[in-house]
């Protein structure tokens, strides 16, 4: 798969009117593109939009590229400056059976927190910690609901870790594991960003 992380540290307009473009505007046309598999938006504590997308491989993610783009044309008051973006392949994932809810069910928002990583070897022996350590830790933490590993396509050595949680007191503490995995097992690797806030848009693909 391939992920698509964007934020727009300012905003133009209010958020009640961006969550209703994007939910009503954006939302269904990403939605019916070939190899479409997911989206969510939320506003990081700093108030800037933040979206990941999820797609089936690059070649989804491209054309929908052109997609996204014509929606930010149409609401140019939305966003004054070009935002800033985060793409590449997704390596390992893995999903809650209950982050879709069941007919008649009402729709929890998780809690997205979104961990940005430099210096990241590109190493067999880094896949096998992520594996056997980082990956079963996250998905066993309380409240999980999805995780998105994915290594940047345009500089070497970059990463980002996409967790969603049923709240943002079980986000912060699987963070904190995670954190503290990372300095036993991967000393090396810097944490150069944190995204975190409650997804106000949620939608998945077929």
């Amino acid at each position: 798969m391939y992920v698509n992380l964007r934020r727009y540290p300012r905003i133009g307009a209010g958020k009640d009117a961006i969550e209703h473009s994007a939910r009503n505007e954006l939302l269904p046309e990403l939605q019916k593109e070939p190899g479409f598999k997911g989206y969510c938006a939320f506003w990081d504590e700093g108030g800037a939009g933040v979206s990941v997308s999820i797609f089936e491989d690059h070649e989804a993610a491209h054309r929908s590229t052109a997609t996204a783009r014509q929606w930010v044309m149409r609401h140019q008051d939305f966003f004054p400056e070009r935002g800033e973006e985060f793409t590449g392949d997704c390596f390992v994932h893995e999903v809650s059976r209950d982050l879709e809810p069941r007919a008649g069910e009402v729709r929890q928002s998780p809690y997205v927190l979104i961990r940005m990583l430099d210096k990241v070897p590109g190493t067999q022996d880094t896949r096998a910690f992520v594996e056997q350590r980082t990956l079963p830790m996250i998905t066993r933490s309380p409240g999980f609901k999805g995780v998105y590993m994915v290594r940047n396509d345009r500089e070497e050595g970059r990463a980002a870790v996409v967790t969603l949680f049923d709240s943002r007191p079980h986000a912060e503490a699987c963070h904190a594991r995670a954190v503290e995995l990372l300095q036993e097992g991967l000393p090396a690797v810097t944490i150069t960003r944190i995204l975190q806030g409650e997804s106000v848009i949620l939608g998945n693909g077929d």
